[in-house]
């Protein structure tokens, strides 16, 4: 019996030992798991009054959702009705770029320099921005953080170029640059589609997600 005692101990402190052990960001990140709930499935967010605030923020200042979207294609746009099914999906894209933030809530750049660069609550990089949203024209790739640093600090500037890059772009376009950048302008399809996903729940119970403290998730590749 001693001897049973006694291994049984010495495997509960080194079951401990490995616990303690484990990579910190290894736990936090399983702990934040935990918090929002298996993938797809809609949770309160940790802090919903500020979530909800963001989001009211976001469609103050211009942002839209399928669910508001009069499905209407600018008149000077010579793309196909079908690439714009998804213009107002801004909500949307914010949520999943951020999560419950519905803020930059990363460094500019996100450790991407000059085009590659991502910015702003709708993390679009730096060619897209400086290529086709008139606030940002007649710059360079070297301006990405003195000059897009705009984008970055103020969702009122961020949300008019993303309006713009859908207005300019369509779908196609527009997710393709989104998320493979010049080199790889074919990733965008399967991010496409998460974004579709995302805005079905802000649609979802009469739409009440738009502006309220819930929030879904997918483990969405990075880009």
């Amino acid at each position: 019996m001693p001897f049973r005692l006694s291994l049984a101990v010495a495997v509960l402190a080194s079951l401990s030992l490995s616990v303690l052990a484990m990579p910190t960001n290894l736990v936090a990140n399983t702990a934040s798991l935990q918090r929002r709930g298996a993938e797809g499935e809609p949770f309160i967010c940790p802090d919903p009054s500020s979530t909800a605030a963001a989001k009211e923020a976001l469609l103050k200042a211009g942002a839209q959702s399928v669910g508001r979207c009069t499905f209407e294609k600018p008149p000077t746009s010579l793309l196909p009705m079908a690439e714009f099914h998804l213009a107002c999906a801004d909500i949307a894209i914010a949520m999943l770029e951020n999560g419950c933030a519905f803020t930059a809530d990363f460094s500019a750049g996100n450790n991407k320099v000059n085009d590659a660069a991502e910015l702003g609550v709708y993390r679009n990089n730096w060619h897209m921005l400086r290529m086709y949203c008139d606030h940002f024209k007649n710059t360079t790739a070297a301006d990405w953080l003195k000059v897009g640093s705009q984008v970055h600090n103020d969702v009122g500037i961020a949300t008019k170029c993303q309006r713009q890059l859908w207005d300019t772009l369509g779908e196609t376009k527009f997710f393709g640059l989104q998320r493979g950048g010049v080199g790889n302008p074919g990733a965008g399809s399967e991010y496409g589609e998460y974004v579709k996903k995302y805005d079905d729940f802000c649609q979802a119970d009469g739409g009440q997600h738009m502006s309220d403290g819930m929030a879904v998730y997918w483990n969405v590749a990075s880009m």
